[in-house]
């Protein structure tokens, strides 16, 4: 089925989350540029409709973000022997990609997903049926990727479970008008709605992450690094201008700490010593101009801090695993097929 629809923006269907998602949201705001690379690429969307006894055993997809919302009926989420269940307009992320179960209930058998009865509707977007002669659940369930590689650090210091805001919580009521959405678009599939369920999916991970943050949850890697007083402004001052000549003098400056404790804080905390976070951060910006402009790649490795051709040549193929040309004319995952490898 080809899209006919024109891309629908996150801040055309919820215009409150403009400000949460602007990117370079600046250094007075250490939560807006983190939410601003939440910039979904590569999402593979299914609706469900299963009746119990059913199940679905899904696979490990590293550096993927997988997602379940549950529109009616009931379900168990297991991840890692830990049982979540939801109720309907409930959201859970597995932000680490970690293979888990989902079924009607807690003792019901659960089968891979290959084994399940499908409808391709469009190429990213599919509809999944079990029959088990039970109560029914309605889900809408998926993969996600991301265009900023660097958002990996962000996935990686988040709970191995994650839920939207509840009813009751803030956010909650922002939360269930774009579920509603989903539902509609589930329920009533129409041309595009693989592209408006892909987009109405970036609002409610970035509502489930946003709530996260604002919870005051103990924080480690690098968002317990963004929240540490001295860190905090060190991550952001690079991410504000990756192009800068930093220095480990430079760096240490801006966390008001002597060189030799501010290096031990950041690699204790960040998981890397400082002057290699500043040229991961580099590449990585640098792959995500390569592929949203049109600017040359002497002039990208410019704006990265980089004089010499060679030397950002070589440093974005240790980063990356690919040449500077080849990644921008590389084409990502076409299909969940494709993700999964199978």
């Amino acid at each position: 089925m080809t899209q006919t629809a024109a891309p629908v923006t996150a801040r055309e269907l919820v215009p409150d989350v403009t400000t949460l998602t602007e990117p370079g949201a600046g250094r007075d705001d250490p939560w807006g540029g983190v939410l601003g690379a939440l910039e979904m690429t590569g999402v593979f969307c299914s609706t469900g409709r299963f009746s119990e006894p059913w199940g679905l055993e899904l696979p490990p997809l590293p550096s993927v973000l997988m997602y379940h919302l549950l529109l009616a009926g009931r379900a168990v989420v297991d991840v890692e022997g830990t049982a979540h269940e939801l109720v309907p307009g409930d959201v859970v992320l597995v932000p680490h990609g970690t293979g888990h179960r989902i079924t009607g209930g807690a003792d019901d058998p659960a089968v891979g997903l290959w084994e399940v009865e499908r409808t391709v509707v469009a190429e990213r977007y599919e509809q999944l049926r079990i029959d088990g002669g039970g109560r029914t659940a309605t889900l809408v369930c998926g993969a996600v990727g991301f265009a900023e590689p660097g958002v990996g650090r962000l996935l990686a210091s988040l709970p191995p479970v994650l839920s939207a805001p509840r009813e009751g919580h803030a956010g909650a009521g922002g939360v269930r008008a774009v579920v509603e959405a989903i539902a509609q678009e589930a329920l009533h599939p129409r041309p595009g709605t693989d592209v408006v369920t892909a987009r109405l999916a970036d609002v409610v991970l970035v509502h489930a992450i946003r709530g996260w943050l604002e919870a005051d949850e103990p924080a480690s890697g690098w968002l317990g690094a963004l929240r540490d007083p001295a860190l905090g402004p060190v991550l952001r001052a690079v991410h504000a201008a990756p192009g800068e000549p930093w220095t480990l003098g430079s760096l240490a400056a801006e966390a008001r700490l002597s060189r030799s404790a501010f290096a031990e804080r950041f690699a204790r905390t960040v998981g890397e010593p400082p002057m290699a976070y500043v040229a991961g951060h580099r590449m990585d910006v640098a792959a995500r101009l390569l592929r949203e402009s049109d600017a040359s790649v002497a002039a990208v490795a410019r704006r990265v801090g980089y004089d010499s051709g060679p030397g950002f040549h070589r440093a974005f193929v240790r980063r990356h695993g690919s040449t500077p040309g080849a990644w921008r004319t590389a084409t990502g995952p076409q299909s969940l097929e494709d993700v999964l490898g199978a």
